[in-house]
């Protein structure tokens, strides 16, 4: 599935607004190529307009097994970390907090 010039105008819209666009603007980032696709897509398009930013994308998996993706301007958000606590803020969603076994809490 590729990108339409509506979704990159609504993505474009989105990522102007807060510094990042999820499934709630655009249903179709669930699926990792699509948000990789409109990503893409989307830094050509504010290339030609001058826009600045770097645009990223990446899946994040939080509490309960939900994998969602947010295509984000890293020049509003700074890093990974923040993308992730962004998206999980904007789905209402829990981070995964990995918890470490006894074997490997210990240092040697």
């Amino acid at each position: 599935m590729s990108a339409t010039a509506e979704m990159v105008k609504k993505a474009d819209d989105a990522v102007n607004a807060t510094g990042y666009v999820t499934e709630k603007e655009i249903p179709e980032l669930h699926d990792m190529a699509y948000a990789r696709d409109l990503a893409e897509a989307l830094t050509k398009s504010r290339e030609k307009a001058s826009e600045e930013g770097y645009i990223y994308t990446e899946p994040f998996d939080f509490v309960g097994g939900k994998i969602s993706n947010i295509v984000w301007n890293m020049d509003k958000i700074k890093t990974r970390a923040d993308a992730e606590q962004t998206l999980a803020e904007d789905m209402h969603w829990q981070v995964v907090k990995p918890e470490l076994s006894q074997a490997d809490q210990k240092e040697f």
